[in-house]
Order: structure tokens, then sequence, then C-alpha cells
């Protein structure tokens, strides 16, 4: 399998891996249903660390807005008709966890996915 950088896209002798997580192996299970997997290993050459670092940065960041929007739609849509004098509706605590659900999804269109590694503690 080749190595290829995750950021210039273009084989590289060497590099730090990427982690393969859930998101990564649903991409590559989807790619191999539809034959199109190429099966190369994933790494940051060291020229992109940088550049990485930052975007990584970016997405945890924003993965912590999407999922504190989508906890207050998940408990507000229920709560504020209820606090203006409306009648309980299940139907709008289904709605709100479907809502919820979609803007945390939101998160994953500029999903960075971890280096090998990353996140261990020493010691732990």
């Amino acid at each position: 399998m080749a190595r290829v950088c995750w950021i210039c896209e273009k084989e590289v002798p060497e590099g730090t891996e990427i982690k393969v997580d859930t998101v990564i192996r649903f991409i590559r299970e989807m790619k191999r249903k539809l034959g199109i997997l190429k099966g190369n290993d994933l790494v940051v050459c060291p020229a992109h660390l940088a550049a990485y670092a930052e975007k990584r940065k970016k997405f945890e960041r924003n993965l912590v807005l999407y999922a504190t929007g989508a906890v207050l739609l998940a408990v507000g849509i229920p709560i504020f008709p209820l606090l203006m004098g409306a009648s309980f509706n299940p139907v709008v605590i289904c709605f709100s966890f479907v809502l919820a659900a979609a803007v945390l999804g939101l998160s994953m269109l500029n999903y960075v996915p971890a280096l090998e590694g990353e996140g261990k503690k020493e010691g732990a």
C-alpha cells in the first residue's frame, strides 16, 4: 500500500500515521462497497504537520460549538413551548432529537482525523 499525505494528497515515503477511527472505517467501507477503495495508508508528512495541527484545532473547536448547539436545541425546543403554555407533545421531543443529530452531523463536514498516538497520556 502507498503512504499518502492527508493534507497534500501525494505519495510520501514517511510521515505520522492517521488514527483509523470509526469515521475513517465508515468511509473506507462505503468506498469498498462502491468499488473505489484505493487502500492507501493515510499519513501526514513532516512538511504539513503545522497545517494539520491548525486544521485539527479548528475541527475540535467547531465540534464543541456544534455539540453545544445540539444540546441547546434538544433541550430548548421541547421546553420552550411548555414555558409558553402549550400542551405537551411527544412529537416535538422526537423532532428536537432529530434536529440536534443533524446539527451534530454537520460537524463532520470539516472532519480532521487524529494522529496515531495523539491523545494518549504518558504514565496513565
